[in-house]
């Protein structure tokens, strides 16, 4: 069982005012599960010239900024706040795959919190203050993922014990009493571990993006929670990785038209789909298995005919 869902679903129970930067990219880390995330790549220059040139058409959120980490006067700008970057009220939660870059040398050193997977004793710490660490053990009994939280040694007690009743809260939320096994103590006052294992296959959370909270290639801006579609023939949506296992994509929509259905590629291919009336909205559903390393591309193409106001409202993805 992939852990990213069960990790950023007990972090933002424990801390839901955090502002999230991942640098996940290509692959994508705990986006999609933490809507609002702020989406990029930690070095733009080990991507494949082609995938950086698709990544840099995206944009991201009611201003329509671009993919952190592929314009650097877009960085710059987020980054002159420091430590009030990225809109957040104080430091930022960065979600690094390795070493953090240069340019988030001020975000870090006005005390960044850091999350990692697998493990970071042994490894250069972050700039700035020192930080003590939470070990988040994730995942099923039989394949545990860690991932490591870097925060201020004060903070490590607190959001520990507020981790570990986000745990039990999440777990009861997914009805499975006795399918999760839930454990963790604090080992020094700046070291802590909290486990949280599925005994079986595990329900994820479930997963509803609003269309604004998804990066697009669209010119236009989100109108609101909507992305309207405008009069565009093509849009791409960029997703983070999700688990690979089989399970229903639906796109809401309003304006659909049930006689110009939208075809759905994702990363290129085409997928069968059903278009259906769903309320006020139409959905447009697909049986899908994604892969689990990288993040998913998905496509609409828009036939001749569409109305020119439809909008997507909502992504979800269910088991």
């Amino acid at each position: 069982m992939n852990a990213a869902p069960i990790i950023a679903s007990l972090l933002r129970e424990a801390m839901p005012g955090q502002t999230v930067l991942d640098l996940g990219l290509p692959a994508g880390r705990i986006f999609p599960w933490w809507p609002g995330a702020r989406f990029g790549v930690a070095d733009a220059t080990a991507l494949p010239q082609g995938e950086a040139a698709l990544l840099r058409r995206f944009r991201q959120g009611p201003a329509g900024l671009p993919l952190f980490g592929l314009d650097a006067g877009a960085d710059a700008a987020a980054l002159a706040g420091a430590p009030a970057a990225l809109a957040g009220e104080g430091p930022p939660l960065l979600v690094l795959d390795g070493p953090p870059p240069a340019s988030l040398a001020p975000l870090l050193e006005a005390g960044a919190l850091v999350l990692q997977q697998g493990r970071t004793e042994g490894l250069p710490p972050p700039p700035g203050p020192v930080r003590g660490r939470i070990m988040l053990l994730g995942g099923g009994v039989s394949q545990v993922e860690r991932w490591d939280l870097l925060l201020p040694e004060d903070s490590v007690a607190p959001v520990f014990a507020r981790l570990h009743v986000a745990a039990h809260r999440l777990a009861a939320g997914l009805g499975e009493a006795g399918q999760w096994q839930i454990g963790g103590r604090l080992v020094t006052p700046n070291l802590a571990s909290l486990g949280m294992l599925a005994t079986g296959m595990g329900r994820l959370p479930p997963l509803r993006l609003w269309g604004a909270a998804l990066p697009h290639d669209l010119p236009v801006l989100s109108a609101g929670d909507e992305l309207p579609l405008g009069a565009a023939r093509r849009v791409r949506l960029l997703l983070g990785a999700l688990p690979a296992r089989p399970q229903w994509l639906r796109l809401r929509l309003r304006g659909a038209d049930m006689q110009h259905p939208p075809a759905l590629f994702i990363d290129g291919e085409t997928v069968a789909t059903q278009l259906r009336p769903h309320g006020a909205t139409h959905l447009l559903e697909a049986a899908v298995r994604l892969r689990p390393d990288r993040a998913s591309v998905i496509g609409l193409a828009l036939p001749a005919g569409a109305p020119s106001g439809l909008a997507l409202v909502a992504l979800e993805f269910a088991a």
